[in-house]
């Protein structure tokens, strides 16, 4: 599991958490500019536009910077998953409960390139490769639940084989298409929609609660 609190002091004052998210906003766009081991406090600190010696006010060392990123990561996607994988998801018409999970998703991947290189780099702790791994088990939970409101007649295990090649393939789609650019981006979630709906509208259909 990810440290709970890497940070060296916890800011008290707005100003201080101001600060702080600075410090994190610049790493996350060095990570993902010139990679972890790359990156340098100094570096860090310049992007911020503060000093190292504030950047160490906070944060012991690179390493606490990474922990707290990842957790600030993580936070925002469950928060993203509690909002977008809801009862109320599972009621839309297939199109539009893809929409619903996907272009938040996009988003959020857009918004945030520091993302794969912090869990999946060749830096990634087993802290880091565990939280990862942690949280997609708990978006595998909602999709298998989604699908058992929508297609009760699959087995337990067909529903596992759906769930997991659909999870599959938007973690695998999503990243190839922030390397692209903007009408290449919108083409390629356009086809990761279009593919999973062909997908699963055999076993899903295509309405939502009006069938």
């Amino acid at each position: 599991m990810i440290e709970e609190t890497p940070l060296r002091r916890i800011p008290q004052q707005d100003r201080g958490q101001r600060r702080v998210d600075k410090i994190l906003d610049a790493a996350a766009q060095m990570f993902a500019e010139v990679g972890y081991e790359a990156a340098t406090t100094n570096a860090i600190a310049a992007r911020a536009n503060t000093s190292v010696g504030s950047l160490y006010q906070f944060f012991p060392n690179k390493e606490a910077i990474l922990q707290m990123l990842a957790a600030r990561y993580l936070d925002q996607l469950r928060a993203l998953y509690d909002q977008v994988l809801t009862a109320e998801t599972t009621q839309l018409p297939l199109p539009m409960l893809l929409d619903s999970i996907i272009d938040p998703l996009a988003e959020f991947k857009a918004a945030q390139p520091g993302f794969e290189p912090i869990f999946f780099g060749a830096h990634a702790s087993a802290s880091l490769a565990a939280a990862a791994e942690e949280l997609h088990q708990t978006v595998i939970r909602r999709v298998d639940a989604i699908f058992a409101a929508r297609a009760p007649a699959l087995t337990a295990s067909q529903r596992n084989l759906y769930v997991t090649i659909s999870v599959a393939v938007v973690e695998a789609l999503l990243p190839l298409s922030e390397s692209a650019a903007e009408l290449s981006r919108a083409q390629i979630i356009a086809e990761t929609k279009r593919l999973l709906l062909v997908y699963l509208e055999p076993v899903m259909g295509f309405g939502g609660e009006d069938g």
